[in-house]
């Protein structure tokens, strides 16, 4: 009757929902996702009715939430750190959400289709600013640098170091499609997405993205050499990463001799507090620390709102921030040692689940194995790149962060007993 008719429906609309959050998330407001994500957690609710394999990683985020819960009651910011506890349990549920769904092939399949065709026209207006120009929005570039007029692409997303970060994830995902799906159109599209990701993410000339780039493809390159090694003799092995290390530091000495402004850029990082970015960094980081001396145990509360709250009683003058440039000390001082204790078990457990299921699955399960690799991958570079800042917290990335995580779960699970169901429009020919 209706509760079977409700049944069959749930899992396709709350798919439409995961699927929307991911479209609109580069373009509108936060209010917007937030509406949608509210709706994902009733298609959630929903779906508990319907229950599957509960993922190891489930227990970690349900205590990182219940570590922002504590923050919220301890705050003496209650009201403003409501809104960031409302934020974080919406992408929770949508970690949730995703999580459950994604334990069918087909489903996984359009959420990550989902995201690479978005960051197709993301990344295209990006290229597009770079060749036609773009007015900064804000001082980018430190003014007394070489790099002073060199243009910084941002896209729709206003900022590029949060255009780095949401096109990140884009590059490893794109990498496991080729490998993976079966149509020639979809191994395309996506090849197109990674490389205009890439090629974006470069022209963000954002130092962190550039640091999270370096670090995603030390970490893929070491798993695609292992992926080819399978197939290999075991002498030629044994050449394949030596290669792999020499061919990358010959290709990165050409490109900075060609290009002096990427070296420049690069030596940035060094400079300490020469360079006007690092200074102000360095500044309000100090800051953090200070804050976070004082409420070691819960943090000061969840959310934006209440950083920019409590800040101002510690900042140094002239060295106002939104946030602390540092999602490690973003999450001390919201949610205290206690929530970094509980992050930290998240990302633990999401890159043992990752690797694990990659080791055990590469040569029986390819389509399992690749997923896991791309977004455990893509994880690390988010972490790499929020090392540095703080654009972990928008939206857009939030948003891919918990997809991500939601990835690694459903894979893990597939990995103890496979989904046979047929995938979307039969692109992997493997689940």
């Amino acid at each position: 009757g209706a509760t079977s008719l409700v049944g069959r429906l749930v899992e396709p609309l709350g798919l439409l929902v995961l699927c929307l959050v991911l479209a609109v998330s580069p373009f509108v407001s936060t209010t917007t996702v937030g509406i949608l994500l509210v709706a994902g957690l009733g298609a959630w609710v929903l779906l508990v009715l319907k229950p599957r394999s509960c993922p190891a990683v489930a227990l970690p985020v349900l205590t990182f939430w219940l570590a922002g819960s504590v923050s919220l009651a301890s705050s003496q910011w209650f009201t403003t750190s409501l809104d960031g506890w409302i934020k974080l349990t919406l992408y929770v549920a949508g970690f949730a959400l995703g999580a459950h769904l994604l334990q069918r092939a087909a489903y996984r399949t359009a959420a990550i289709a989902m995201y690479l065709l978005v960051s197709l026209p993301v990344s295209g207006y990006g290229l597009w600013q770079w060749v036609y120009g773009a007015q900064a929005l804000a001082t980018w570039v430190d003014q007394d640098s070489t790099l002073a007029e060199t243009t910084r692409v941002y896209s729709f997303l206003g900022n590029p170091n949060l255009l780095a970060g949401y096109l990140l994830p884009a590059i490893p995902l794109s990498i496991a499609g080729c490998l993976v799906w079966q149509s020639w159109g979809a191994k395309l599209v996506s090849a197109l997405a990674g490389l205009a990701a890439l090629l974006c993410v470069v022209l963000t000339f954002s130092r962190g993205g550039w640091i999270a780039l370096a670090v995603m493809a030390l970490v893929l390159g070491v798993l695609l050499v292992q992926w080819i090694a399978d197939r290999l003799p075991m002498k030629v092995r044994r050449l394949l990463l030596p290669s792999l290390f020499a061919g990358a530091g010959l290709g990165l000495g050409l490109l900075f001799w060609r290009v002096p402004v990427l070296g420049d850029r690069i030596g940035s990082i060094f400079a300490w507090r020469d360079d006007s970015s690092n200074n102000f960094r360095i500044n309000v980081w100090t800051s953090v620390l200070d804050m976070i001396r004082d409420f070691p145990l819960t943090g000061i509360g969840p959310g934006n709102q209440t950083f920019e709250a409590a800040y101002p009683f510690y900042q140094e003058p002239k060295f106002d921030a939104l946030g602390a440039y540092s999602v490690p000390l973003e999450i001390t001082v919201e949610m205290g040692m206690l929530g970094a204790l509980c992050f930290a078990w998240l990302v633990l457990v999401l890159l043992v689940q990752g690797f694990a299921t990659w080791n055990a699955q590469r040569l029986t399960e390819p389509s399992t194995a690749l997923w896991s690799a791309a977004a455990t991958v893509a994880v690390i570079g988010l972490l790499a790149h929020g090392l540095v800042d703080t654009v972990w917290f928008r939206p857009p990335i939030q948003v891919l962060w918990w997809l991500l995580c939601a990835v690694i779960a459903a894979e893990s699970i597939r990995a103890g007993h496979q989904d046979q169901e047929a995938p979307l429009g039969k692109l992997e020919a493997t689940d």
